[in-house]
C-alpha cells in the first residue's frame, strides 16, 4: 500500500512541475560619483570618472531586458572684482570643449552636450552698460541643471559575464569670464570653481519558472484523493 501511495505523490508532483509558468522580476542596481549641485567634490575641467555596476545575477533566472539612465550636471561658481579705476562689467559661461558624454562596452555612447555648447552662462549688466564701479564684485553661481537620458543600443549579454560593468563620464568644461571697462585699461580679479555629478542607473527585468495556483490544486485534489482512497482500503 505504501508504494502506491508514493507513486501517486509522485505523479501529482510531476504534474505541478509540468504546469509552471515565468515569474517577472525586477532590480535596479546604480552607482553615481559627487554630490548634485557641489562645485568642489569633483572639480572639472577635463572630467574623466568612471563608474561600476554589479551585472545580472544568473541564479535569480533569466535576462529579458536592460535599460540604463544616466544623470550628469556641472555647477560653477564665483566672482570678477573690478580693480579698475573705470567702471566696468563682467560676463561668465561654462562652456564644452568637447563632448560631455557616457560611454561603455554594454551600450551605444549617450551625449548630454555637444563640445562647443554653452551650458549656462550670466553677467552682471547687459553689453554696453557698465555697473561694476571701482572696487565692486560680480558673484555668479551656474548650473547646466540636471541631464538625463537613456542608454540605447544595449548589449544584454554584456550583464551576464559575472564581471562589473563600467560606465566613463567624460567631458572638458571651460569657465570663460569676459571683463570690459568703460574707459581706459581695465584690471579685474577672478575667482571660479567649476564640478561635476554623474549618476547611473541600470534595471534589469527577468523570469523566473514558479508553479501556477493551478498546479499547486492539482497537487492538493492527488493528495486528497489518495488518502480517501487509503483510507477505503483498510476498511
Amino acid at each position: 500500500m505504501k508504494g502506491k501511495t508514493t507513486k501517486g505523490l509522485v505523479t501529482a508532483a510531476a504534474l505541478m512541475l509540468a504546469s509552471s509558468n515565468a515569474l517577472a522580476g525586477m532590480m535596479t542596481v546604480s552607482d553615481s560619483f559627487g554630490s548634485q549641485g557641489s562645485t568642489t567634490d569633483v572639480p572639472v575641467g577635463a572630467l574623466n570618472e568612471t563608474l561600476s555596476v554589479a551585472g545580472f545575477d544568473t541564479s535569480l533566472g533569466i535576462l529579458t531586458g536592460v535599460s540604463i539612465s544616466v544623470f550628469g550636471q556641472m555647477d560653477s561658481e564665483g566672482s570678477s572684482k573690478n580693480v579698475s579705476a573705470a567702471d566696468g562689467r563682467a560676463e561668465v559661461s561654462i562652456l564644452l570643449g568637447s563632448n560631455w558624454s557616457v560611454t561603455t562596452a554594454a551600450a551605444d555612447d549617450y551625449i548630454f552636450g555637444n563640445g562647443g555648447a554653452v551650458l549656462a552662462d550670466d553677467q552682471s549688466s547687459a553689453a554696453g552698460n557698465f555697473d561694476l564701479t571701482p572696487g565692486e564684485i560680480f558673484t555668479y553661481d551656474l548650473s547646466s541643471g540636471e541631464q538625463s537620458g537613456a542608454m540605447t543600443g544595449v548589449d544584454l549579454s554584456a550583464f551576464t559575464t559575472g564581471s562589473m560593468v563600467d560606465f566613463v563620464f567624460s567631458a572638458l568644461a571651460l569657465t570663460y569670464i569676459n571683463n570690459d571697462v568703460e574707459s581706459g585699461t581695465g584690471t579685474f580679479e577672478n575667482t571660479f570653481q567649476t564640478g561635476s555629478w554623474g549618476k547611473v542607473e541600470v534595471t534589469y527585468t527577468y523570469s523566473s519558472e514558479v508553479p501556477e495556483p493551478a498546479s499547486i490544486a492539482i497537487l492538493a485534489l492527488g493528495l486528497v484523493g489518495l488518502s480517501l482512497r487509503n483510507k477505503q482500503k483498510q476498511v
